[in-house]
């Protein structure tokens, strides 16, 4: 059975509360996207925006310090900045991200391979040989240093 999910919103200190209906293909996330507090009053006083761009550009959201584990076990601490709600996406963090860049250039390269193996036949038979596989990994270091030697 679907769960409903369900916002109550007070529309008034003196007034009753309206119930709004959250549409289940929707996704609600709500978090303090700023490492500062509210300084003044006018900061708690009701923020009337008529587009997400005039909320973004009043609240100027950021989140500084993330700590980021890397594959040695270290952390990184990393600054991400909200301009949009386009910004939370995936592929928007890691582009904000030098740690996350990195990981993601390793797996584009990886499913490169993958894909290479899954596609060329002689290349998978090779890997299959013990013999065959040590010849192509000899011939492979030898076109590294030669890459190297010529960088």
């Amino acid at each position: 059975m679907a769960r409903k999910t369900v916002i109550t919103k007070v529309l008034d200190a003196n007034a009753q509360d309206g119930i709004i209906e959250f549409p289940q293909n929707r996704a609600l996330y709500a978090d303090q996207f700023t490492d500062q507090p509210p300084v003044g009053d006018e900061d708690r006083e009701p923020f009337k925006a008529r587009s997400m761009q005039e909320v973004f550009e009043h609240f100027q959201p950021k989140k500084e310090g993330v700590a980021l584990t890397t594959e040695e076990g270290g952390s990184v601490y990393e600054d991400f900045d909200f301009r949009s709600i386009k910004d939370f996406d995936d592929a928007q963090l890691i582009a904000q991200s030098e740690l996350l860049g990195g990981e993601q250039a390793k797996i584009d390269a990886f499913n490169a391979v993958i894909r290479q193996l899954e596609k060329n036949k002689t290349l998978r038979n090779t890997l299959k040989d013990a013999a065959a596989r040590g010849n192509l990994a000899t011939a492979l270091r030898a076109l590294l240093q030669e890459l190297e030697d010529n960088a």
